[in-house]
């Protein structure tokens, strides 16, 4: 999304560049629900605090609320988010506001299920194609990387008839683009398809795949990085991707995202919606020092604005 192209989104979804105190895009987790302990399936339910009790009702609320959002939504102003923060930190008001001033005037939101990173992503790939300047050109290149991706799934053991069935909605709508189908290769059509809970889910199942995959044959590049969520300690790559990159509802941190941006061959960049300011790292330094209050989290080869990366929002 650009100042120039006002109309493409931001996404309101996890993408946890750095570690925070809350669930990332608003799922709630076993975690640390009593503020000394850890809740999870082996407690003792007689030994609960009354305070770790409603911690825990609170949670499922949450959940449950999550559960009756639509995977993806229509766009909505960033004004409504804004609205969300209006009594919240400064810190964040500033960020929101200029995001509004350059031009990034409205998200798509994911619902924050765990795989709300791998359904944003979808979305904001279609989005890209949909408004380039050759939908059809551009769409070919989107086959043809995904096609590129196919031989690490076979390396890694991954079945071929079952990848390829999962593949085959997100295929099926690149096609669309790629044929200039103006009954699909719409905005509409794509938010459509992605609340669809069958094709959107196969879409999630087949980029875990693809994400796994190209993990498990960088595993040099990636080793250093793979370590539990919960418990910081390191883990094999097998270990790693079985636990943290397969499975459904899983969040995807930074091995994750940058292992999909490389094996589609697209940059991703995030914009992180926190309390911090801007000069955690060199790139957030180099925005900083154009004006910026966003923290910008890029990943893949190129995110430059020319060669127009997905760009998420984080919060």
């Amino acid at each position: 999304m650009s100042s120039e192209n006002p109309t493409w989104p931001a996404h309101d979804v996890p993408s946890p560049p750095a570690a925070s105190g809350t669930t990332p895009g608003g799922d709630s987790g076993s975690g640390n629900a009593g503020g000394g302990r850890v809740i999870d399936e082996t407690t003792d339910l007689s030994t609960l605090t009354d305070q770790e009790i409603m911690k825990l009702m609170e949670g499922m609320d949450h959940q449950e609320d999550q559960m009756n959002k639509p995977l993806i939504s229509t766009p909505v102003p960033l004004l409504v988010i804004r609205e969300e923060y209006e009594k919240g930190s400064k810190t964040i008001l500033k960020k929101l506001d200029w995001l509004q001033e350059h031009g990034w005037d409205q998200v798509w939101r994911a619902r924050g299920d765990g795989d709300c990173y791998y359904r944003s992503f979808t979305l904001a790939y279609l989005l890209r194609i949909l408004h380039s300047p050759d939908p059809q050109l551009e769409a070919n290149l989107a086959y043809d990387a995904i096609q590129r991706a196919l031989p690490a799934l076979q390396e890694a053991g991954f079945d071929k008839d079952l990848y390829e069935e999962f593949l085959d909605p997100l295929l099926a709508l690149i096609r669309s683009f790629a044929e200039g189908s103006e009954s699909t290769a719409t905005e509409w059509a794509i938010v459509q398809a992605l609340q669809d809970a069958e094709k959107s889910n196969c879409i999630v199942v087949a980029l875990r795949l693809i994400t796994s995959s190209y993990i498990r044959s960088h595993a040099d590049l990636f080793s250093p990085f793979l370590l539990s969520p919960t418990t910081f300690l390191p883990l094999s790559t097998d270990e790693f991707c079985r636990q943290e990159v397969e499975p459904c509802g899983k969040e995807a941190d930074h091995a994750q995202i940058m292992a999909l941006s490389e094996a589609l061959s697209i940059g991703v960049r995030i914009a992180y919606l926190d309390r911090s300011e801007v000069g955690g790292d060199s790139s957030a330094a180099a925005a900083g020092a154009e004006g910026e209050v966003i923290n910008w989290v890029e990943f893949g080869k190129d995110t430059s604005e020319a060669d127009r990366p997905l760009t998420l929002l984080y919060r």
